[in-house]
């Protein structure tokens, strides 16, 4: 929940509209004004929660009176002493939330904005009103004690971060909301440098090893065609020796007239001196396969350990990471609203229902991907009207989400490849429009929504067979928050 965002769409347009014409001020500066000052004032009150203050804050927050947000106009037509009655209200609140800075914040505001400073003081008053009624109204739908206010107005120091000038962040003294992000920040960068550093260790290792191994087998081949060159040389020598050899004798048994045994002793002689030269020659380079194949078996034995580290090293950081996340989803569903839980426990849903991944997702320990799917929602061929049949299911992701009021979505639309891409696109924002608008029907607050049209990207199917594009014709739920 982003009480800025819930804030700017329900308070700020219309009271930047009214507040302008009542100040005699632009339009424009009182609208940059509103937002600066509604994250100034948020961020204080986180100041508040976490220190001295937090039962007084609780107790304003929750005995104020709502009934003015949803009719800012008929406030300011009223008269100028409903008005007075509004900015009374507002300058309680600063004295309680800034004390003796509150002088040093109008100033602030008045130098960024352009308005006036008598302008100024009266707009912040009329602002925060509005903000500590909508922090009342969140008290008591979520049915929050002092622990479960901190921790809710823990949980907009991101927004607060985003949305306030940094300058106001320092001279408002408002670090303090930072802390827990920088925590989880910490916890991330740690995360993150330990994978990076483990996976740079095992690359540079097998570099290492490998650089090792070519060296050695450089060496190793080098002294092997070494020894193959000096032997293949010898046997050169052996032979041609070998080869006047037997001359030598042929021509002596000419002379000499002797027997067909006298040329048969130099071929014998021949024989035996091959085959001494041959077992010479082949034993070393037998040897030197043998021994390349059992470095280059110890090779892809290291390599391989080291990649079995280096895999195991990954799924451990993946599964830290999804840890995390797991925990993460976990604490947005602790909050309940019982009541809407309780009609919850009545719904049977269909077996594959989106509806029914999700409970399956909330029941199993939020372990897997926060991604579910419709599976029985259709529209009409070519339009962003969802079939009567099919509407709810939608009605059932409703009922999850009143049931888990601090869950927020976001309902990403989908298309086959068929027909003109652009208009793929926008036909699936309109449907993730659609269920959007039956969500916010059964009571979702539009805060807690977000729609995306991808057209045809991201195909689960083949998109060439009929099967495929019904497939990829799709709504998807992804959990952000």
């Amino acid at each position: 929940m982003n009480l800025l965002d819930i804030v700017k769409e329900q308070v700020t347009g219309s009271l930047s509209e009214q507040a302008a014409g009542f100040l005699g001020e632009d339009k424009g500066d009182v609208t940059n004004a509103l937002g600066a000052i509604f994250p100034s004032l948020l961020g204080n009150m986180v100041k508040s929660a976490k220190g001295e203050g937090a039962q007084k804050l609780f107790d304003m927050a929750t005995g104020m009176d709502s009934g003015f947000l949803g009719d800012i106009g008929g406030l300011f037509s009223g008269g100028s002493s409903n008005v007075a009655q509004l900015m009374n209200s507002g300058s309680g609140i600063l004295n309680l939330l800034m004390g003796s800075n509150a002088g040093s914040f109008i100033d602030k505001i008045s130098s960024l904005s352009g308005l006036k400073g008598s302008s100024t003081s009266s707009l912040i008053k009329m602002a925060a009103p509005f903000l500590m009624s909508k922090l009342g109204s969140q008290i008591k739908e979520q049915n929050l004690d002092l622990a479960g206010l901190a921790g809710m107005l823990g949980g907009q120091s991101n927004f607060i971060k985003n949305a306030l000038p940094s300058n106001l962040m320092d001279s408002l003294d408002l670090g303090i909301i930072g802390e827990g992000l920088s925590s989880v920040g910490g916890m991330t960068g740690a995360i993150k440098d330990t994978v990076t550093d483990g996976a740079e260790a095992i690359t540079g290792g097998v570099k290492d090893a490998a650089g090792l191994v070519a060296d050695k087998g450089g060496a190793f081949a080098g002294k092997t065609m070494a020894a193959a060159a000096g032997t293949l040389d010898t046997g050169k020598d052996v032979l041609s020796k070998t080869g006047d050899t037997v001359g030598d004798l042929a021509n002596a048994g000419k002379k000499a007239g002797g027997s067909l045994m006298k040329y048969l002793i130099p071929a014998i002689i021949v024989l035996a001196l091959l085959s001494w030269f041959g077992i010479k020659t082949c034993s070393p380079i037998d040897n030197a396969a043998e021994k390349v194949g059992a470095v280059s078996g110890d090779i892809i034995n290291k390599t391989g350990e080291l990649a079995g580290d280096a895999a195991d090293m990954t799924g451990d950081a993946v599964n830290a990471v999804g840890s995390v996340a797991s925990a993460a989803f976990k604490s947005l569903f602790s909050v309940v609203d019982e009541t809407a839980k309780k009609a919850l426990d009545n719904i049977q849903f269909v077996a594959g229902s989106a509806g029914d991944q999700i409970m399956k997702y909330i029941n199993g320990g939020f372990e897997g991907d926060a991604n579910f799917k419709f599976n029985n929602l259709t529209f009409d061929t070519g339009k962003a009207a969802m079939t009567a049949a099919s509407a709810g299911e939608v009605d059932n992701i409703a009922a999850i989400m009143k049931a888990y009021p601090n869950v927020k979505i976001s309902i990403d639309g989908y298309t086959d490849n068929t027909g003109d891409a652009e208009a793929n696109v926008q036909l699936s924002k309109a449907r993730a429009e659609a269920v959007k608008a039956r969500l916010i029907g059964a009571g979702v607050a539009g805060d807690r929504l977000k729609t995306f049209g991808h057209g045809s990207d991201n195909p689960v199917a083949d998109n060439n067979t009929e099967e495929g594009r019904n497939e990829n014709r799709r709504i998807e739920i992804n959990i952000v928050q």
